[in-house]
């Protein structure tokens, strides 16, 4: 079933605007009194739609969906902006994996800059991405992508924790700081993953955030991962301690 996230003030007019409209129109050419979801303040409900047209739709509740999909943890991932497109499959599989919200984080050994002009419209299509991979995946709501920051523009002290993925461990044959780490967390607690870009965290990086009281520094396995694929491991690994490690005893 499609699912579609909307503003509360449309919802209240029980109507579907914008790019959503056209895609119940023209893409999925739905009929009157077919089924959608509709996403709206981090509420599901079920709805039949009734006139459509690819500039608005209108809809009548049927009933509110009463299941959560969230991951008991608010992640954040804290990405190293990295080249071409990559972050933008950041976003996508870290949306369906649970993710809670995205820093794009320009890194000392970030390779590529990004012109001030064009950064205003980055964040825009990324929170689009973010959108459309929420409603595939059926999200209570699409996390968010905050501006593009540097480490020191974060306010790393509120978090409960804050995982700085760091390869060269991995290198050294640690493998316990990540494991222990997540093994502690509890419902509801704040997590940030801090991602390298291709050319990793740099010694200054490393020092800054080693002085983090709230900070572990840790390998992801003993194998090295590429930037784009390390929060896909961090979140599949924290799905499984705590949504799914009991559910197979």
């Amino acid at each position: 079933m499609q699912k579609y996230f909307i503003e509360s003030s449309d919802f209240e007019q029980r109507k579907i605007t914008t790019d959503d409209a056209f895609h119940i129109c023209k893409v999925m050419r739905f009929k009157k009194g077919e089924e959608v979801l509709v996403g709206v303040d981090s509420k599901t409900f079920l709805v039949s739609l009734d006139n459509i047209t690819e500039k608005s739709v209108s809809f009548n509740v049927i009933k509110e969906i009463e299941k959560n999909n969230e991951l008991p943890v608010n992640v954040t991932i804290i990405q190293g902006y990295p080249k071409g497109d990559k972050f933008e499959e950041v976003i996508k599989h870290g949306v369906e994996l649970g993710a809670y919200e995205f820093i794009p984080c320009l890194m000392k050994r970030s390779q590529f800059n990004v012109d001030e002009k064009r950064k205003d419209g980055k964040i825009i299509r990324f929170n689009k991405i973010s959108k459309e991979a929420a409603e595939q995946s059926f999200r209570a709501y699409p996390p968010k992508v905050l501006p593009f920051m540097n480490l020191k523009q974060i306010d790393l002290e509120s978090f409960d924790l804050v995982v700085l993925c760091y390869e060269e461990d991995a290198k050294n044959g640690e493998l316990e700081n990540y494991k222990t780490a997540i093994k502690k967390l509890e419902k509801g607690k704040k997590v940030a993953i801090i991602v390298g870009p291709e050319g990793g965290i740099s010694v200054e990086e490393l020092d800054y955030l080693s002085q983090k009281n709230n900070v572990v520094v840790a390998a992801l396995g003993p194998r090295i991962l590429r930037t784009e694929t390390v929060v896909f491991y961090a979140l599949s690994t924290i799905s499984y301690e705590m949504e799914l490690k009991e559910c197979i005893k």
